[in-house]
This record gives C-alpha cells, structure tokens and sequence, in this order.
C-alpha cells in the first residue's frame, strides 16, 4: 500500500518498483496486471486504478505503503499483502452478493482509520489496552487504600438531586431523585417516572423482578462500592495498567464478575485511592457491550467520603447521571425501602 500523503517523487520510484513492460504497450488503455508486477486482486482492472486503490486502503488503515510492501521490491512477497488480498475478495463477494455490485463495502467500512477494526463500540473516552506500570502494587494493597480513603461506611446513606436519564425523545428528561444505599449493598432509587433497586437477593425496577443482563445493568448504576463487601463477587482481579482521567493519575484493575460473567475494570486515583470510573464489559454471541460509570465530585457524609456526582455512558452513547445536592447518614435501617414495591 501507498501513504496517504505520497510525493510525486515517492510515486515515480514506487511505479518503477512495480513497472514490467519491457516492449511496447498493444494497449492503449492498459490493466494493472499488464503494467506491474505481482498483480492478483486487480487482474483486469485499469493500471490507473491501482495507485488510488492503493491510496485508498492505505487512508482506510492509516499506515504507509511499507505495511504491505518491501521498500527496496514492491513486487516481493509480503504477509500482510496477501491477507490483503483475501480481504479485497470478502468486499467484493459481499458487494456482489448483497449490493448488487455497487461500492456499498469498502476496507474503511470495518477499519474507520485503524490498523485493525474495531470489534466493540467502544466510548470515545474510554482505553481497553493500558499502559504497564513499573513496579505495580498488589491489587489488594489497592483495594485497601480505597476502603481507608472512604471510610467506614454508616449502615445508611441517603442523597437527593437530580437525574439526567435517555428519553424516548429527542433530549433525555431531568427529574428529582432520591437514592438510599444500605452499607450491606442494598440500594433504591426512586424519580417521578421510575423506581428501581435491589432487595439484598434480586433486582427489580416499578413493580417487576429483574432478570440477566437487564437486572445487572440497574444492579451497576446502584452499586456503592461500600463496606467490607464491596468487593465480594469480583475475581482473578489483576493490575491492568495505568490511565490518565483528566489531570489525575489513575491505576486500573481488571477483574470477573462471576455472577454476570462479565469483566470488570476499577480506575483508582493514585493519590487519593478512590474509585474514579468502573467499566463493564459484557460479552453476547455476536459482541461486547462496554458501559462506563464515572465518579466525581467526592464529599464526606456521615464520616465517609461519598462521590456526589454519578456518570453512566452506556453502549450507545446514551448517558444517565444523577447528581446529588445534599446526602445524610442514618444508623437505622428500615428493610421495607428496599423491597419491590407491589401495587405501589
């Protein structure tokens, strides 16, 4: 493949590098395999068709002719240019079979600028590959200089404010909301149009148990990472790597949450130890789903810090937030909050 950005002395040299003649052309219209050398995919095609065709699928994978060819013989043999190959034949079967033979697929449509395409949506702030630290800490050493930045947890925490959530509209919906967390992980969260939370044994939301993935989604959103538990269900956690969010410093682990059989990832600050973002990563038949939660704006209530502001951006793009004005501690609970609420 060509660079994008190739120079008309770039270009020259690489012709000859693929030049073949050596008597003169009977074709006054000459195709590829008639004009250079090592010609597969492009038998038949007009020679002034190649060098764009090159340019092409090199602006689609973002790399330079030297990808897929030896500087000094761009005719000689190269891995990558033979699985090329066979990625051409896939766009045109597929333009073929379903496209009528027009141009619907092209190299861009998969690779968008990537040197390998990109399998999962994945949010545009968001890493999956991480940096190495020198030097890691143990995962525990990490997880225990979060419960110490925290605190411990009262057995009852309450916060009220606003919830930003995805809308069947245009424009998502902002509406009051309350969110009570009990230290043990149970959890409500009520707004004028939706109830949902999790009893210590299911999940449910209104008036209704929840089941698989869509229990585990609002079972996320209420998570408080709270108390001596915080952690349980979460195996195999590991040190991922380091990220940078924002201007903070942050240490990744990567773990599996058993129950769900999904992957789980905590950013902790660096330097405070506290749980900055938490990524989910669930696995279908055909693909994985990435959701984000990011916490923010971190605030002592009842002698534990808590962050008063909660992120989430899920799969596709869609962001629900909660932000608190004010929270209060309480240490009494009252097991009925948490409760699916029938015929409420």
């Amino acid at each position: 493949m060509l660079t994008r950005t190739i120079s008309w002395t770039a270009l020259a040299v690489a012709s000859l590098s693929f030049t073949t003649i050596s008597q003169p052309q009977q074709a006054q219209n000459p195709t590829a395999d008639q004009v250079f050398k090592d010609i597969e995919s492009f038998k038949g095609v007009p020679a002034k068709d190649l060098i764009p065709a090159m340019q092409f699928m090199a602006a689609s994978l973002k790399v330079k002719c030297t990808f897929c060819h030896d500087p000094k013989d761009y005719a000689a043999p190269h891995k990558n240019k033979t699985v090329t190959r066979k990625m051409i034949t896939i766009q045109r079967d597929i333009n073929a079979k379903y496209f009528n033979n027009r141009l619907e697929v092209t190299c861009n449509s998969c690779h968008g600028g990537a040197e390998h395409p990109a399998g999962t949506p994945i949010p545009a702030q968001v890493n999956m590959r991480h940096p190495r630290l020198e030097n890691p800490p143990a995962p525990q050493d990490v997880l225990q200089k979060y419960l110490k930045a925290v605190g411990k947890a009262p057995p009852l925490l309450t916060f009220t404010g606003t919830q930003t959530a995805p809308s069947e509209g245009e424009k998502p919906t902002t509406e009051t909301v309350e969110y009570i967390m009990a230290a043990d992980g149970r959890f409500r969260v009520a707004s004028p149009s939706a109830k949902f939370g999790f009893d210590g044994k299911q999940v449910w939301r209104d008036a209704y148990p929840l089941m698989d993935e869509p229990a585990a989604i609002y079972a996320r959103i209420g998570r408080s990472w709270r108390g001596d538990n915080a952690f349980a269900g979460l195996d195999r956690i590991s040190v991922a790597g380091k990220e940078k969010l924002g201007k903070a410093d942050t240490i990744v682990l990567r773990g599996l949450r058993t129950a769900t059989g999904s992957n789980e990832e905590l950013y902790f600050d660096a330097k405070s130890g506290l749980l900055s973002r938490f990524v989910s990563v669930t696995r279908s038949t055909i693909g994985m789903v990435i959701s984000v939660y990011d916490y923010s704006n971190y605030k002592t209530v009842g002698g534990a810090k808590v962050p008063m502001n909660l992120s989430v951006t899920f799969a596709g793009g869609e962001v629900w937030e909660m932000k608190f004005k004010s929270g209060k501690a309480s240490e009494t609970v009252n097991d009925s909050v948490f409760v699916l609420p029938r015929g409420e």
